[in-house]
């Protein structure tokens, strides 16, 4: 056999190769895309949590929170996230932040809202906690997260609402 000849057979031989290697890698992985429901909330209420999880003594405003917990989203979503230049402000916040005190989440599925596959909605509620355990009062504020998530399981989108805790 001719040098040439050996050069063709090596190359089909490779390219047969990696052909077979990329249909692996397509039937293999393509259901690891396709997260469940149970997914995307477990993935929601840790963005809720990260995202009331604030350090008045420390952040500018809550949108640091907000930035904690861009590991969870897309680029894109990440590039949009942008600080407002004025602080935060209001009087629990200034009282957290003297306490040296750090927002402590609740957070659970908001059942009562329908949703789509891929679309989470959390409720979150905290107290403030000082660095000795103080717990100092929330304002009876709760926030309710609407997360939106691509096949991958990242966030893509979220939109929020501050309002007061039902009282019964």
């Amino acid at each position: 056999m001719s040098l040439k000849t050996h050069i063709s057979f090596l190359a089909v031989a490779i390219i047969a190769v990696l052909a077979g290697l990329t249909f692996l890698t397509v039937y293999a992985f393509s259901d690891h895309d396709d997260l469940t429901q149970a997914e995307y909330e477990t993935a929601a209420l840790e963005a809720a949590a990260i995202m009331t999880t604030w350090h008045p003594a420390e952040d500018f405003n809550r949108t640091a929170a907000e930035q904690r917990a861009r590991y969870l989203m897309t680029d894109e979503l990440v590039a949009n996230i942008i600080a407002p230049e004025r602080p935060a402000t209001g009087t629990e916040w200034n009282t957290a932040a003297d306490a040296e005190a750090t927002s402590q989440p609740s957070v659970e599925i908001n059942n009562y809202t329908e949703s789509q596959d891929g679309t989470v909605s959390v409720f979150a509620t905290w107290e403030w906690v000082t660095t000795n355990g103080e717990v100092i009062p929330n304002e009876n504020d709760e926030r309710i997260y609407h997360f939106a998530f691509n096949d991958a399981g990242e966030l893509v989108d979220y939109t929020y609402e501050t309002i007061s805790q039902y009282q019964p």
